[in-house]
């Protein structure tokens, strides 16, 4: 995957989009970061920060006596991180990696999929915890992606789209949707203890927040995917109504929070 499919997004329009994925992901994450017991003094590193939502929650609950190192390969959005205890970085989670035995929880969501070889930073990030130390890491399942109404008039095109969108992509080694099932082993493969896990899907409906994220992806993808005779007009158009309709409703894709321990 030799650039995230983002890269080149427009400013405002990127922000939205992870601001959209801000407030469908957040409620889940920050309650698996309690259940992990972050807290007063703890040092945090996430990874590929975004727009900074979870760095932002980190820093009021470690407080002045902990420390919070926010990544991403593009820090636009993170600019006003300002708090004395967060460190923004410019950093390239594929090529670069972290230091050695230094903190308490590493965390990243929606990264893994984007990156060409995911155990290697996996085992970066694992590397980066002292003994002790959690991952918490959260990635998405795209093959349970479809209509739950199939006599929809839009349902059958949005079906075949998904499908072939989510397959070429992978294929491609563009996006792979369908890690997150494989996170478990791929923890435990970089010597991670306790692993554990749980599966969130929401049945999402045209118009709503999932969708509007969806409809941003498309916008960036599909004429690439049109062009490599991966969708036809009429499938990209059925598929875009579908995301609009508010009588449309589909199964969202189920994401895996998966969380594990290095060794003491």
């Amino acid at each position: 995957m030799e650039q995230y499919f983002a890269a080149d997004a427009e400013y405002q329009q990127e922000l939205e989009r992870l601001r959209l994925i801000e407030s469908l992901g957040d409620p889940a994450t920050i309650r698996h970061l309690e259940t992990l017991g972050v807290g007063a003094g703890w040092r945090c590193l996430e990874v590929a920060g975004g727009a900074g939502s979870i760095a932002r929650w980190m820093s009021a609950r470690v407080g002045g006596d902990g420390r919070v190192v926010v990544s991403d390969i593009d820090v636009r959005f993170l600019h006003d991180l300002t708090a004395p205890n967060i460190e923004v970085r410019t950093h390239d989670v594929s090529t670069d990696r972290f230091e050695s035995d230094t903190f308490d929880l590493v965390h990243c969501r929606s990264l893994l999929c984007h990156i060409g070889r995911p155990d290697n930073v996996l085992d970066g990030m694992a590397n980066a915890l002292v003994p002790g130390g959690w991952m918490l890491a959260e990635e998405p399942d795209f093959g349970i992606i479809e209509s739950v109404d199939k006599n929809h008039p839009f349902a059958a095109g949005f079906d075949r789209a998904s499908d072939r969108r989510f397959r070429f992509l992978r294929d491609a080694g563009v996006m792979d949707g369908f890690l997150g099932k494989s996170l478990p082993s791929m923890m435990e493969a970089v010597g991670l203890d306790d692993v554990q896990h749980h599966g969130t899907a929401r049945i999402a409906r045209g118009g709503d927040a999932a969708s509007r994220n969806w409809l941003y992806v498309c916008d960036r993808l599909d004429g690439y995917l049109q062009s490599e005779g991966v969708l036809s007009e009429q499938e990209m158009a059925d598929s875009r109504s579908a995301l609009q309709d508010p009588t449309f409703c589909y199964r969202n894709a189920l994401v895996f929070s998966v969380w594990g321990q290095r060794p003491k």
